[in-house]
């Protein structure tokens, strides 16, 4: 699993090698159970995307829909592979320090020892986006953009924060100097949504931890915060262009949302955005719709949106499950969750194979754990074969 996760963290291309092997690893095996929810909406948004790319006579959309199914074997082998919370604390436990060499890379970055000058490995690390962006001083680790490397420095910060928590004497101080390492170079991508995002994510942990005064504090000091930003943001970094990136962002919104009304029920594909037509799309040329919803509803159409939200809400479920039962990585699960979602108000993190591998694994993880610890709640359904018979010559 180390090498997974060291191969998902070093480069946005490699991150797929994980997925192209368990797809081998599960048609070898010859069969696949999907156990809940979550994992038959993510078949269902396979076979939806992949037909959506067929009406829109579009090969390049039909090919980006593998990745989706790329993420139905992540969570399906996660469902078989981490029941019990002690293996799911040791995989966070991996992935916080594996990460430290991304950080790293950061830094190297942020003292211009790594310049942004293009280089194919660079682009192959991801510590140079592939488009080009204004701000040069940002830094991307190895995550091919300011914002998407900010996701991932922030819910690294969480997991640093929950076993800073469980742990006791000497190690205290390793994990407090990883945290400071991940904080600094989360404030050098300068990603504000990031930042916003892993407020909510601590909003969420503390109401699962227990701690509603801590929720109240931190919302406050969120709501305050961004009130302060919107009257002096000269005080915070890239102040000088906030105004004009809401702008952006409003005109991207509104683009987006007349394509949604163009084509309500299927979407335009995956990539629908990027490729749509001028006589379609009159704004600066973007991936996506800057906004999670709003890019599932212009992409995959009110089918995809509902599927998605239905999914999630499943995980609510589960996350009530875990709650119940006192399981003591809720808040950790939920938190990363919520800070992936509040980025996603500004932003479409999840598009990234780093960032939605993270994301479907915290989600396959409350699924895993929900089952263990009330099957009947979250229930195993409709295996689905995929085995092969060898027949012997007659």
């Amino acid at each position: 699993m180390n090498v997974a996760l060291g191969l998902i963290i070093v480069s946005p291309y490699l991150a797929f090698l994980p997925m192209i092997y368990l797809l081998y690893y599960f048609f070898k095996r010859g069969e696949l159970t999907l156990r809940n929810e979550w994992t038959k909406g993510l078949l269902f948004l396979f076979l939806w995307s992949f037909l959506v790319g067929l009406m829109n006579n579009q090969g390049f959309y039909v090919l980006t829909s593998l990745v989706i199914l790329g993420y139905l074997f992540v969570s399906i082998y996660i469902h078989s592979a981490y029941r019990k919370t002690e293996d799911v604390e040791r995989l966070f436990l991996s992935l916080f320090w594996l990460s430290l060499g991304s950080a790293f890379l950061g830094l190297l970055e942020h003292w211009n020892i790594i310049t942004y000058s293009p280089a194919w490995w660079k682009y192959f690390l991801g510590t140079r986006s592939i488009v080009d962006i204004t701000e040069s001083q940002r830094i991307s680790g190895t995550f091919n953009n300011p914002n998407l490397a900010g996701t991932w420095y922030a819910a690294m910060i969480m997991i640093g924060f929950y076993f800073f928590r469980r742990v006791s004497g000497m190690r205290k101080f390793a994990y407090v100097g990883a945290v400071a390492l991940y904080i600094f170079v989360l404030m050098m991508t300068e990603s504000r949504a990031a930042v916003i995002g892993l407020f909510l994510g601590f909003v969420i942990y503390a109401y699962f931890a227990g701690h509603k005064k801590k929720m109240l504090m931190l919302m406050f000091i969120l709501l305050s915060g961004t009130a302060l930003m919107l009257n002096r943001p000269e005080w915070f970094p890239r102040g000088d262009i906030l105004f004009s990136s809401i702008q952006d962002r409003q005109e991207i919104w509104k683009n987006c949302f007349n394509m949604f009304m163009m084509k309500p029920i299927t979407g335009w594909g995956i990539m629908g955005i990027y490729f749509a037509d001028s006589s379609v799309y009159h704004y600066m040329r973007v991936f996506h719709a800057h906004n999670t919803l709003l890019t599932i509803a212009t992409t995959l159409g009110m089918v995809g949106l509902l599927a998605f939200i239905w999914m999630e809400w499943s995980l609510l479920q589960g996350i009530r499950v875990l709650y119940q039962n006192q399981c003591r990585i809720t808040p950790l699960l939920s938190g990363i969750k919520a800070m992936i979602l509040g980025h996603g108000l500004f932003d479409f993190t999840i598009m990234s194979p780093q960032i939605g591998l993270l994301f479907v694994g915290c989600s396959a993880l409350i699924g895993a754990l929900a089952y263990r610890y009330s099957p009947e709640l979250v229930r195993t359904r409709f295996p689905l074969p995929v085995r092969y018979r060898r027949y012997k010559k007659i």
